[in-house]
C-alpha cells in the first residue's frame, strides 16, 4: 500500500513524498525511522479501490508547550518508578488540568496502550508533540526495560533546556526595554519635538552649527516623511521574518551569527552542550550510535551546526569511530574531542559526554553574564549618547544667540 506524506526534516524544511506501507501505523514509523516529524500521512488512492485514512481516535492537532511536555514526562517518569503500570500512569497523567492541551494527548495515548499498543507506537501518533528524538529514546528504552531511565533523562534534558532558554530570555529583556525605550524616545524627538523647536531659529541670522544642522534636517525627513518610515519598517520586519523562516535565511542568519566573535563562542558552547548531553542520554538509553547522532542533529538550533552533526553522523555510519569523525570537524574544541576518545577507549562513553555537557554549560552561562553585563551598559550609553547629541545640538544656536547679544 503506497502512502503520501508531508513530513517535517529538521527545524524548517518540510517535504512532500510518498512511502510503501502495509498500515497507516506502519508508514508512520518509518517516516519516523528515517529522521522525519509526519505532518500528515495520507493512503493513495489506487484504481478501482477506495481508501479512506483511517480512524485513529486522536484529538486534532494541539500545541503542547515545552512546560507542559516536561511536566507530563517528569510525572510519568515518577510514576512508573514508583513501580505503577504504564496504563494506569498514562491515566493518571490524564488527570492533571493544568495544561489542558496535554491532557487531551494523556487521553489518547491511554486509549491507545488500553488497546495493547506499545508507548513509543502511541507517541508516534502525535508527532507534532514528541520527536523524533523523544520517541526513539522511547522505543530503545522499550527494547532494553529501562523505560523509567530514560524518561527521566527525557525530563532532565526538557528542564535543562527550559532553564537555558529562561536564563537567555531573562538576560536579554533589560537590554531590550532600554533599546525599545530609547529607539521610541529618538522617534518621537526626531518626528514631534524637534520640528516644533526649529521654527525658532528660522529668523537666526548666523550660519547654525554644524551638529544643529545635521539634527534639524534629520527631524525635517521624519517630521514630513514619519508615516512612511514606519511603513518601511513595518515592511521590512516583515520581509525579514518571512525569509528567515526558510531554509536559506536561517541558513544565511546562522551563518551570520557565528561570524560575530563572542556570540560564536557562546553559541557553539549552548550548541555543544545540546549535542553532548542528548547524544549521552540516547546511548544511555540503548539507541545506536548512528541513529542516535542522526536524532541529535533536530536538536541542533544553529543549521550551519546541525549539517556539520549530520556529516559526523554519515561518517559513523560508513565505519569511522565516533572520536575520530568529531576530530574531522573544524566545529568541536580539542577538549571535546579528548573526553569522547577517552570515554570510547574506558567504555564509558555516556559519561564523557554528560561531563563535556556540563563543561559547555558552565562556560555559556559565564559568557552569557558577560555579554549581558556589557550588553545592558552598551545600549544604555548608546541611547543616552544619541538622545544627548540632539539636545546639545538644538542649544548650541541658543548659546551662540546668547554670545552674540552680549
Amino acid at each position: 500500500m503506497e502512502f503520501s506524506y508531508k513530513a517535517k526534516n529538521g527545524p524548517q524544511d518540510i517535504i512532500n513524498g510518498q512511502i510503501q506501507a502495509d498500515t497507516f501505523a506502519q508508514a508512520i514509523s518509518k517516516l519516523i525511522a528515517a529522521g522525519h516529524m509526519p505532518i500528515e500521512v495520507t493512503p493513495c488512492e489506487q484504481p478501482g479501490i477506495v481508501l479512506q485514512r483511517p480512524d485513529t481516535g486522536l484529538p486534532p492537532a494541539v500545541k503542547v508547550s515545552r512546560t507542559a511536555l516536561f511536566q507530563f514526562t517528569r510525572q510519568l517518569a515518577d510514576l512508573l518508578e514508583a513501580g505503577i503500570p504504564l496504563a494506569r500512569c498514562m491515566e493518571l497523567c490524564s488527570r492533571q488540568r493544568q495544561f489542558p492541551a496535554m491532557v487531551k494527548i494523556a487521553l489518547a495515548l491511554t486509549a491507545s496502550l488500553q488497546q495493547g499498543g506499545s508507548l513509543s507506537f502511541a507517541l508516534a501518533r502525535h508527532p507534532l508533540v514528541f520527536s523524533p528524538l523523544y520517541i526513539n529514546t522511547v522505543r530503545a528504552a522499550e527494547s532494553s526495560g529501562q523505560l523509567p531511565l530514560a524518561l527521566n533523562r527525557l525530563a532532565e534534558f526538557l528542564e535543562q533546556d527550559l532553564h537555558m532558554q529562561a536564563r537567555i530570555k531573562s538576560s536579554l529583556l533589560y537590554p531590550a526595554i532600554i533599546f525599545m525605550v530609547g529607539l521610541l524616545t529618538i522617534f518621537v524627538l526626531l518626528s514631534f519635538v524637534l520640528p516644533r523647536l526649529t521654527v525658532m531659529f528660522e529668523d537666526f541670522d548666523a550660519v547654525l552649527p554644524f551638529p544643529t544642522r545635521v539634527v534639524v534636517g534629520i527631524s525635517q525627513v521624519f517630521a514630513g516623511f514619519w508615516w512612511l518610515m514606519a511603513a518601511a519598517a513595518a515592511a521590512v520586519v516583515l520581509w525579514a521574518r518571512q525569509f528567515l523562516a526558510t531554509s536559506q535565511g536561517k541558513m544565511w542568519k546562522d551563518m551570520v551569527s557565528l561570524k560575530v566573535p563572542v556570540l560564536r563562542k557562546f553559541i557553539e558552547q549552548t550548541q555543544l552542550s545540546r549535542f553532548a548531553r542528548t547524544l549521552g542520554m540516547l546511548l544511555e538509553s540503548g539507541v545506536p550510535v548512528v541513529a542516535a547522532l542522526e536524532s541529535v542533529s533536530f536538536v541542533i538550533g544553529n543549521a550551519v551546526l546541525q549539517e556539520e552533526v549530520k556529516k559526523i553522523a554519515v561518517k559513523v555510519k560508513g565505519g569511522m569511530g565516533l572520536a575520530q569523525a568529531v576530530r574531522a570537524s573544524p566545529v568541536f574544541p580539542e577538549v571535546a574531542v579528548d573526553l569522547i576518545a577517552v570515554g570510547q577507549e574506558s567504555g564509558k562513553l555516556e559519561k564523557g559526554l554528560y561531563k563535556l555537557a556540563g563543561g559547555c554549560e558552565r562556560s555559556s552561562q559565564a559568557l552569557a553574564q558577560t555579554f549581558v553585563t556589557v550588553l545592558g551598559p552598551a545600549v544604555l550609553v548608546a541611547v543616552v549618547g544619541i538622545v544627548g547629541f540632539m539636545i546639545v545640538a538644538m542649544l548650541l544656536p541658543m548659546f551662540q544667540m546668547n554670545a552674540i547679544i552680549n
